[in-house]
């Protein structure tokens, strides 16, 4: 127990010191754009499944709601 609490204790002070460092040299900017980037490319990559999850309903006649259900649950679970 007290070993977990340690762990987590020097994690938080790890993030805090970077956190400060990362604003001194500029590191925060960039990081802040770039999970701005990976955010939009995964909303766009969201989109191109929904899409083709649309044009392959069209194609099977899979009911409407299921199938989009399940390509949104396939897409978040491979993106973690």
């Amino acid at each position: 127990m007290t070993k977990s609490i340690f762990s987590r204790a020097a994690h938080r002070a790890d993030q805090i010191i970077i956190s400060i460092v990362d604003r001194f040299n500029g590191n925060a900017g960039r990081r802040r754009a770039l999970k701005q980037r990976l955010h939009l490319a995964m909303l766009a990559a969201e989109q191109h499944h929904i899409v083709a999850a649309r044009a392959a309903q069209k194609r099977t006649g899979i009911p409407k709601h299921c199938a989009l259900l399940h390509w949104r649950a396939e897409f978040h679970r491979n993106a973690v």
